[in-house]
């Protein structure tokens, strides 16, 4: 039997409660070669051992992984039992943390805003919630002939949850094929969010310039998906990824992609990154986004889940090796947005099955989208974080946003052409 760290499941968020700061924690990049190596780091993840990946693990490639410095020793020498090739890039990662924050703050201080950006808002830092939901109500009331902004729910905080809608009809009335969106899901994942946020600020800001798809496809977004957790990543925690209902006397927190009711299962305890929760569909912002999809399933024929990191576009099934039924026609299109975002100067993204490309993983979005009828349903993970920091630096940002949005043009561009009947 193969030994694994003593790294209890809860160790990760107890050391950072008792700590109140990163600094005993160190950061490893890691890189599987095989198949085999991928998922022994996996039990890292999957299991009782909390171990925090960064990026998504993939052979290959190189992924982030916090550990306690408490657990430097045994993490190196299961690494090395296994051939696993690693390197310490951070022993202190408050002070990562620090100097990202630092950097960012200066970058916005030096900004000066060109008078002939096409840009009427600032894509050059990380939005909080709050920017992100006066935003949204600035549109819906400037371009209330194209935008309705509702609230579909409220967390367990009791902030709301909200989305917006784009259509040029004004209101959605489902006789057109509909793109359904959703970020921030993970709360840490500020990159992605922005990048949803850069979409809908050209569709709605600029939408004589994408009039041919605005005309056969409208768009239902959920920008922030988990408002809670995102609000306590830029307040609390920068690496908070759950949402932030309690869980037990120690622990909060509920992976909210992992808390969808088709093929729902219990894997972890309530201190792990990716607890599912206590029953399927337990949290109020995975009530909101079902009972949203219900309310627009007749239309949706494109579900995207906006995700950082990992450079991927993956497709169900996702909650064990098995493809969905129209397997090729999900690889195309998925290879047709990759060359787009190549095009425009981008990474090649990799396309394929998620469990195949990845691991497995129950309760997902993707697969409770597509199990609704959903033709075509994809996570997207998103290019990489910083080499400094956990996320890309903020000068970064209108790069990445701009070319995700030729990404997610041909997602839409497509949806256009779908058939409402079956």
């Amino acid at each position: 039997m193969k030994t694994l760290p003593v790294v209890t499941g809860c160790l990760l968020a107890l050391a950072y409660v008792q700590a109140g700061s990163y600094h005993e924690f160190e950061v490893y990049n890691v890189r599987p070669e095989t198949r085999e190596q991928l998922m022994e780091l996996l039990k890292w993840r999957n299991a009782e051992v909390d171990a925090d990946f960064w990026d998504t693990p993939k052979v290959g490639r190189n992924a982030r992984l916090m550990v306690t410095r408490e657990d430097h020793k045994r993490a190196e020498e299961f690494l090395e039992q296994h051939d696993i090739e690693y390197d310490l890039v951070a022993e202190d990662v408050q002070e990562l943390l620090n100097r990202e924050q630092r950097r960012n703050v200066e970058h916005g201080r030096r900004l000066k805003r060109d008078s002939n950006s096409r840009a009427t808002v600032n894509f050059e830092h990380f939005w909080t919630l709050a920017e992100i939901y006066d935003y949204l109500d600035e549109l819906a009331v400037a371009y209330n002939g194209l935008v309705r902004v509702s609230e579909i729910g409220r967390t367990y905080e009791d902030r709301p949850i909200k989305a917006i809608t784009i259509s040029t009809r004004g209101t959605i009335d489902q006789t057109r094929p509909i793109v359904f969106m959703d970020g921030g899901i993970h709360a840490r994942e500020w990159a992605g969010v922005m990048s949803v946020m850069y979409m809908i600020h050209e569709f709605v800001e600029h939408s004589e310039d994408y009039a041919d798809q605005l005309s056969n496809t409208d768009y239902v977004i959920v920008p922030v998906a988990n408002p809670d957790g995102y609000a306590y990543t830029h307040e609390q925690n920068r690496l908070w990824r759950k949402n932030r209902s309690r869980g037990n006397v120690l622990c909060y927190g509920v992976d909210l992609n992992r808390n969808f009711p088709f093929m729902w299962d219990r894997t972890t305890t309530e201190c792990t990154n990716n607890f599912a929760g206590h029953a399927a569909s337990s949290e109020n912002e995975t009530k909101a986004l079902i009972a949203l999809m219900d309310q627009y399933k007749a239309a949706i024929r494109m579900y995207l889940a906006v995700h950082t990191y990992g450079e991927m576009i993956l497709w169900p099934w996702g909650y064990d090796f098995q493809h969905a039924p129209n397997a090729d026609d999900l690889q195309r299109l998925g290879e047709r947005a990759r060359d787009a975002l190549v095009a425009a100067g981008g990474p090649e993204y990799e396309v394929g099955n998620s469990a195949d490309v990845l691991y497995t993983a129950t309760g997902a979005t993707d697969d409770y989208a597509y199990s609704l009828g959903v033709p075509y349903s994809y996570t997207i993970e998103l290019t990489g974080g910083g080499t400094e920091g956990f996320d890309l630096p903020a000068t970064d940002l209108p790069r990445v946003t701009s070319q995700t949005f030729e990404l997610l043009k041909v997602f839409g561009q497509h949806a256009g052409t779908l058939s409402l009947t079956p």
